[in-house]
């Protein structure tokens, strides 16, 4: 499961769930926002740090980039 689609299906525990993993990374809950609405993606160390927290595997939460070919 996706990182954005996972924390999308805890809606009563949401808020928690992004201060906790804001806290986990020092970071702000507005970064955490954007990494759920896609607009930014974690570094790796943040991701590994989220995913074991979440108790996933790293490419569960956060699949491999996709390259494009755009010109």
């Amino acid at each position: 499961m996706v990182f954005s689609k996972y924390m999308q299906s805890l809606p009563n525990q949401q808020t928690d769930t992004i201060k906790q993993i804001a806290n986990l990374t020092s970071s702000t809950t507005t970064s955490v926002y954007r990494w759920i609405a896609g607009k930014a993606r974690p570094p790796l160390v943040k991701q590994k740090l989220i995913a074991e927290f979440l108790g996933f595997k790293l490419d569960e939460l956060f699949p491999p980039e996709e390259k494009g070919g755009e010109a």
